[in-house]
């Protein structure tokens, strides 16, 4: 996998449900390729006999765009999910098996005109992962393993989804939970090969049980307040990359 280098832009085409209204702007560059995001949110969390810390979230991304006029198909493969809580007193890991329980997932992006140049908008609406809700947005989430509404979404024979956790080094085992999330990714296209911007996010979290009593509680968290510290970036790979290889090589890629 190389970095990405400089690309001579060219005309998008205005094709599809991205056909330009008479008199809109054309984008001056084509997105159409493939890329790597990665997506980092921050949140203030209180882990349990540690106390707040602030908690970094780090999620990769292989996409496909494929642009027309100012709308941007993007399919996204979740690779990896890397997560800093703070301290060395507290380590999480969620499992691949969940990150491959979601496939390949088809957003749509829009591109806008602005005085600081093109902006690219992609929204994330809500998702609910470990159970089935009749109405995704607002009906609460469940708080016991035992409702009905409860699967197993990665497959492991467990309740909702799986959370490895270890604190102080003492207590580790897994903990049972589900979620409800939504972003919204709202960056400046910099050049044909790079994107890059701030997510507005928000995550609902509840621990339906636990392999210990000790880990059995839903903890507090807050989106960090500091908005700069949720951000993204995109960058062009190429074509053939493979979650394998941005597993392997994300750190350099992105200069983490």
């Amino acid at each position: 996998m190389k970095m990405p280098a400089p690309m001579v832009t060219c005309l998008a085409l205005a094709v599809g449900s991205g056909l330009l209204a008479r008199g809109e702007e054309l984008p001056p560059f084509d997105l159409t390729g493939t890329w790597a995001v990665m997506q980092v949110t921050s949140d203030i969390v209180a882990y349990p006999f540690v106390g707040k810390k602030t908690r970094t979230t780090t999620l990769v991304l292989l996409v496909e765009m494929r642009q027309m006029g100012t709308e941007v198909r993007v399919s996204e493969s979740h690779c990896l999910v890397d997560t800093d809580n703070g301290t060395n007193m507290v380590v999480t890991e969620i499992p691949e098996a969940f990150l491959r329980s979601l496939g390949v997932v088809e957003r749509t992006a829009t591109l806008e005109a602005t005085a600081d140049g093109w902006q690219f908008v992609e929204p994330w609406p809500i998702q609910v992962h470990g159970a089935r809700l009749a109405d995704p947005v607002n009906d609460p989430l469940p708080t016991t393993a035992d409702d009905p509404r409860v699967f197993d979404q990665d497959g492991d024979g467990k309740p909702g989804i799986t959370v490895r956790v270890k604190i102080l080094g003492l207590i580790s085992g897994e903990v049972y939970a589900v979620q409800r999330l939504s972003k919204l990714l709202e960056g400046q296209v910099v050049t044909s090969d790079l994107i890059r911007g701030l997510i507005t996010w928000t995550n609902e979290q509840v621990t339906i049980g636990a392999s210990t009593p000790f880990l059995n509680t839903s903890g507090d968290a807050q989106v960090d307040p500091v908005r700069e510290r949720s951000y993204f970036v995109a960058l062009r790979i190429d074509p053939g990359t493979t979650c394998d290889d941005l597993k392997n090589g994300w750190r350099a890629l992105f200069g983490r």
